[in-house]
C-alpha cells in the first residue's frame, strides 16, 4: 500500500530527520572522539618531553657530580700527596742545618695549604656522607661553615636516613649545601639554624637572620648567567619530587622549607 501523497511526504521527512539526527550524532561523537585522542596524545607528548627533561637534568647533575668527584680525588690524592711530600723533605732538610726552625714559616704555610686543599676536596666530595650517611654529613658541613665564617651554625636532626637512598641523600646534602652557603654569601647572616626531620616524609630547614633575598631576582641572576645555585637547587628539588617554601621574615631572616618524599 503506497498511501496517500502526504504520507509519503511526512514520511521521507522523519527519515530524513533521523537520518540527519544520526549524522549530527555521528559527527559529534567523531569530534569528542578526536578531541580525546588529541588530548591524549598532547598529554603523551609532554609526558615525553617531560621524561626527556628529567633525564637531562638527571645526565648534567650525575656529570657535576662525578667531575666533583674526579677533581676531588686529585687534590687529595695527587696535589696533596705532593704538598706532604715536600713538607716531609722541608723537615727532613731543617733537621740537618744549624737552626732547626730555619723553615718553619714554610712549614706552617704548607700546613695551612694541605688543610685547604683537604677541606676543597671534602666539600666537593664529602666522604662523611658516603661513609656514615647524610646526618652525620650535615652536622660536619655546619661545623665546616662555622670553621671557616666564624658564624655560629647550629644543626639539629630527629629521625633516621636508613629508608633514604644515597642518591636522594647526596641531592639533599647539595641543597643543603648551596642554602648555607647562600646564607653566608648573600644574606649577610650572622646565625644560622638547620632542622632534619625525618617521619613520614623529609623536611629540611634552613633558617637565618640576615636580610633575605628575592628568589625572583635570583632566578633572573640564573637565566642570565651571573649565577647557578638557585638552578641548581630546583633542578634537584624536582628530581627529588618535593617542594620548596620561602618564608620571609618581617624583621629579617629567611626561613626555606625542603620537604621531600621518603
Amino acid at each position: 500500500m503506497s498511501g496517500s501523497p502526504e504520507y509519503q511526504v511526512a514520511l521521507l521527512v522523519a527519515i530524513g530527520t533521523i537520518g540527519m539526527v544520526f549524522l549530527t550524532v555521528a559527527i559529534i561523537s567523531f569530534m569528542v572522539f578526536y578531541q580525546k585522542k588529541m588530548l591524549q596524545e598532547q598529554v603523551r607528548r609532554q609526558r615525553l618531553e617531560l621524561d626527556h627533561q628529567t633525564k637531562v637534568m638527571e645526565a648534567v647533575l650525575e656529570s657535576q657530580e662525578l667531575e666533583r668527584k674526579r677533581v676531588a680525588a686529585d687534590l687529595h690524592d695527587s696535589i696533596g700527596g705532593m704538598l706532604s711530600a715536600i713538607r716531609m723533605g722541608i723537615t727532613t732538610m731543617s733537621r740537618q742545618l744549624p737552626d732547626p726552625l730555619a723553615f718553619a714559616p714554610q712549614k706552617k704555610m704548607l700546613d695551612d695549604t694541605i688543610s685547604s686543599v683537604r677541606a676543597i676536596s671534602r666539600e666537593l666530595m664529602p666522604s662523611t656522607l658516603e661513609r656514615f650517611g647524610l646526618v652525620h654529613a650535615l652536622r660536619e658541613l655546619c661545623d665546616q661553615v662555622h670553621t671557616t665564617s666564624m658564624l655560629p651554625v647550629n644543626f639539629h636532626a630527629q629521625g633516621e636516613v636508613d629508608n633514604v637512598s644515597p642518591t636522594r641523600q647526596l641531592m639533599i646534602y647539595r641543597i643543603a649545601q648551596e642554602l648555607v652557603t647562600n646564607a653566608v654569601k648573600h644574606a649577610k647572616a650572622t646565625a644560622i639554624n638547620m632542622h632534619l626531620d625525618i617521619a613520614g616524609e623529609l623536611v629540611l630547614k634552613v633558617e637565618d637572620n640576615g636580610i633575605g633575598f628575592d628568589p625572583e631576582t635570583l632566578r633572573i641572576a640564573n637565566a642570565s648567567g651571573r649565577g647557578l645555585g638557585l638552578y641548581n637547587i630546583e633542578n634537584r628539588v624536582r628530581l627529588l619530587g618535593a617542594k620548596m617554601d620561602y618564608t620571609q621574615f618581617e624583621s629579617h631572616g629567611t626561613r626555606i622549607t625542603l620537604t621531600a618524599p621518603l
